[in-house]
């Protein structure tokens, strides 16, 4: 994404303040190419940026996890149960 610049009256500008064309050019052009730089560096910004869908689709892959994470510890709770039950029938 480029940013408007007009080069020609930026290095007028500055032509008209004294500076040499030579220098007056190269100063605007500078400045154009440092403000397309900020430009691009922005839209990047911008695109790495999480989208509602993106947030969407993390929350119900967190939510499956946690359910599953949750099952496994039921299921651990249960097992464990069990095998104490069992050895309690084993102690006389």
């Amino acid at each position: 994404m480029a940013i408007a610049f007009d080069t020609l009256a930026a290095a007028q500008r500055m032509e008209d303040a004294g500076m040499d064309r030579k220098h007056a050019a190269a100063v605007a052009t500078t400045a154009r190419e440092a403000a397309d730089s900020a430009a691009a560096a922005a839209v990047a910004d911008r695109d790495a940026l999480a989208t509602k869908a993106d947030l969407s689709a993390l929350r119900a892959d967190l939510l499956e996890r946690i359910q599953a994470s949750e099952r496994r510890t039921y299921a651990a709770v249960f097992a464990a149960a069990g095998l104490l039950f069992a050895a309690l029938k084993l102690i006389p």
